[in-house]
């Protein structure tokens, strides 16, 4: 009977996955940016960029000449360099792209796969006007504006892979293409963009009159597909059939207990 109670038990347990989070949190004193990790679990091999006003990122060297720790454990902290040439300038003064600070987070977890978190250190306004924009078929689809009133859009995103690149060697090196500007015309058509295979959440930034609006774009069904195990995606057979499975296992433990108090009850 101990021997089923054990077997039931690791059973049960091994139905038990805790899923880890990673988040940061950003904050700007004088030339000096601290990055502290959030969470739960490590990031691995983080660097932080900013955005310049021609759509580059641009890595942020740490403080110190030591280079940046191969693990940022939960309430770790990282000191970086904040470009001189940006500080004691009147905000007034940096390019409006600028003006708001936009900042990228890149790290991995710890199977390997790349992630992005973006920030803003001065947030702009949400937008009352947004623009039809969804994924379709892997890639984001952004329709033009029906008004004027949203002149251009940045589109900013982390790159994402999902887990297709760890099926091969991993190399830990952070890519990330350009944010674009799409100055919008009239009878323009919609602008199709490839983020990534897991579909990461996208920022659109409007310029309008009154100054930046910001739209967020996300997945309608949740992860994206490289971030789904194959086996979710079963038919309902193959449900049925692992729901069968497990009956049988809890069974036959029972039924050679049974068993085995029958022999020993016919002694």
């Amino acid at each position: 009977m101990l021997k089923l109670l054990l077997t039931l038990f690791a059973m049960l347990f091994s139905c038990s996955s805790f899923a880890g989070s990673i988040s940061f949190h950003l904050s700007l004193t004088g030339t000096t940016l601290t990055l502290t990790s959030k969470g739960d679990s490590s990031a691995f091999y983080p660097e932080v960029f900013r955005l310049r006003a021609d759509g580059q990122w641009e890595r942020l060297a740490r403080t110190s000449s030591a280079a940046s720790p191969a693990e940022l454990m939960p309430g770790a902290q990282l000191d970086l360099r904040w470009p001189q040439s940006l500080d004691g300038r009147p905000l007034e003064s940096l390019p409006p792209l600028e003006q708001l600070r936009p900042l990228m987070v890149r790290f991995f977890d710890q199977a390997g796969v790349s992630f992005g978190q973006i920030s803003f250190m001065q947030a702009p306004l949400i937008a009352n006007e947004t623009l039809t924009a969804r994924y379709m078929n892997g890639e984001l689809s952004v329709s033009p504006p029906r008004t004027s009133d949203i002149r251009a859009t940045w589109v900013i995103w982390p790159q994402e892979e999902g887990i297709g690149p760890i099926h091969r060697q991993v190399v830990f090196e952070h890519i990330q293409p350009p944010a674009r500007r799409i100055v919008w015309q009239a009878g323009a058509n919609p602008l199709r963009l490839s983020t990534g295979a897991a579909e990461p959440l996208v920022m659109l930034l409007h310029e309008t009159p009154q100054g930046f609006k910001l739209q967020t774009v996300s997945r309608e069904n949740g992860a994206g597909r490289q971030q789904r195990t194959g086996w979710l995606d079963a038919q309902a057979w193959l449900y049925g059939a692992a729901l069968l499975a497990v009956a049988l296992a809890l069974l036959l433990p029972l039924a050679q207990w049974l068993q085995a108090r029958r022999g020993r009850a016919a002694r």
